[in-house]
């Protein structure tokens, strides 16, 4: 039989359950996987989700219990401090950041555990009542200020402190990278009212399906830092950019010539149609917009937050590239802006060709862009552009690696909070592709190869016009059809 994975979220506030819905909105990313939020017995009954259980909460005492199939959260701070004071217990909070972890101690009851033996060094600031609470006293690493803790600071520093205030105030200077845990109920908490509630939702799914590293307890700092950096979907803080940064772009050329090259092409009348690696879904809602069934899919659940908030929109939902694909019968897939290139391994390749074609109607296209070796050569071998934004300053760098064919680009974003900046970092990597290696991986693929085309031209490069292909033009479209 197989596992099934649970994630339970409990609110006590009415006001909270549309928001945990909306963070819920493209999850559970896999079949193995439930979401249940538990809230209040008359909102169970007033809400209606496809993907998310909600139970009527009857009993504050009989809240699920983690396991090591079931990831368990609070909403809210909220939330949680209401389940204490209800219950009369105290607990502790612990914030943890890329940078630095932070424990705040609650009430006046002490703290028993010792972080010792999890590897971790308790900290303290001079003056800060923390100390009083911490019984392994003789552990602490006392600071005189804030100052000192940075200048001094490691990867397993904690800094323990009763300063609710100042803490909220640490937290603010960069609070969508803040994660919060609740270490004596190993329970988490969503921050549905602040931060990006959906991306720690994403990691907690992945870390259950084994698609991330577990955590080997609620103090596992680099655990938490490690799924936190390697699980956050690319296109994540530039997701509110992304339009902006594709400003130039000619969707419209984009979409009449797929159009033309599916008349050309295939004998099927378009209705149906899937865009995979959507972004922002830009193409896609010019399908809508012509009045096909258009369904839109991505892996970083950012980009379809921002697509799900514009007024026309595809059928949108989370899923890689190499995931099967949801529904059948599809006349059209199209799959756009280099996204191929992402894939750096041809068995990657493999699977997605493998895919789309159980997905398409005998007789439908398959239609994906490939950026070239010319467009890596002449526009990012060495780049370095600056982007200005309301909210910031973006660094865009790009390097290509011309032995490994790796065309590497970092993205750097310095975004204004009330005290200055807060940084943030991705970085993107793309196989470039010769056109005949592409070839061989679709001749082994159950898709025929028809045609090979640029929008500098109407001409079908494939197969008589191949020869310097990959140095004359910038992008190639490649048309396949399922027959």
């Amino acid at each position: 039989m197989d596992k099934t994975y649970r994630i339970s979220i409990v609110t006590f506030f009415s006001k909270e359950v549309p928001l945990v819905i909306d963070a819920c909105e493209f999850s559970p990313i896999s079949k193995e996987l439930e979401l249940e939020l538990i809230c209040p017995s008359e909102d169970a009954l007033k809400y209606k989700t496809d993907n998310l259980q909600l139970t009527g909460l009857n009993n504050i005492n009989k809240l699920p219990v983690p396991t090591p199939q079931q990831i368990c959260f609070f909403a809210s701070p909220a939330s949680f401090h209401y389940y204490c004071k209800q219950e009369n217990i105290n607990s502790s909070y612990l914030y943890v950041h890329p940078d630095m972890a932070v424990l705040e101690l609650k009430g006046n009851n002490p703290f028993h555990t010792d972080l010792a033996e999890y590897g971790l060094c308790p900290c303290v600031l001079k003056e800060d009542t923390a100390d009083d609470l911490y019984e392994k006293k003789e552990k602490l690493i006392y600071f005189s200020d804030l100052s000192q803790f940075f200048e001094n600071k490691k990867h397993n520093y904690v800094l323990l402190s009763t300063n609710f205030r100042f803490i909220e105030a640490l937290i603010n200077i960069d609070s969508e990278n803040w994660e919060l845990f609740h270490p004596e109920l190993n329970y988490r908490n969503l921050r549905v009212n602040i931060g990006k509630p959906h991306s720690i939702l994403l990691n907690a799914q992945k870390q259950l399906l084994n698609m991330a590293r577990p955590l080997d307890d609620i103090y596992d700092l680099a655990g938490i830092r490690f799924c936190r950096r390697n699980n956050s979907s690319a296109y994540s803080f530039f997701a509110e950019h992304y339009d902006d940064y594709m400003a130039h772009v000619d969707y419209a050329l984009w979409v009449n010539s797929i159009l033309y090259w599916f008349k050309q092409y295939s004998p099927l009348k378009l209705s149906k149609i899937l865009e995979l690696a959507c972004g922002t879904a830009n193409m896609s809602i010019h399908f809508v917009r012509k009045g096909y069934t258009v369904f839109a899919c991505d892996n970083s659940v950012d980009m379809l937050k921002i697509a799900a908030g514009k007024t026309v929109k595809p059928k949108l939902y989370y899923a890689s590239l190499t995931d099967p694909i949801l529904g059948k019968d599809y006349q059209l897939v199209i799959c756009m802006f280099d996204s191929i290139n992402y894939l750096t391994q041809t068995k990657q390749i493999a699977k997605v060709l493998q895919e789309v074609s159980l997905a398409l109607e005998t007789g439908g296209l398959f239609i994906f862009d490939i950026s070239t070796l010319e467009n890596s050569m002449d526009n990012f071998a060495h780049l370095c552009d600056l982007h200005r934004y309301s909210d910031g300053l973006m660094i865009h760098q790009a390097y290509f690696e011309y032995i490994q064919l790796i065309q590497k680009s970092s993205l750097h974003f310095f975004k204004k909070n009330i005290l200055g900046y807060s940084y943030q970092f991705e970085q993107h990597q793309q196989r470039v592709y010769y056109t005949y290696e592409l070839i061989e991986i679709i001749r082994n693929s159950p898709l025929k190869l028809i045609a090979i085309h640029s929008t500098e031209t109407k001409t079908n490069l494939y197969p008589k016009h191949l020869t310097t292909i990959d140095d004359k033009f910038s992008r190639l479209f490649f048309v396949l059809q399922k027959v």
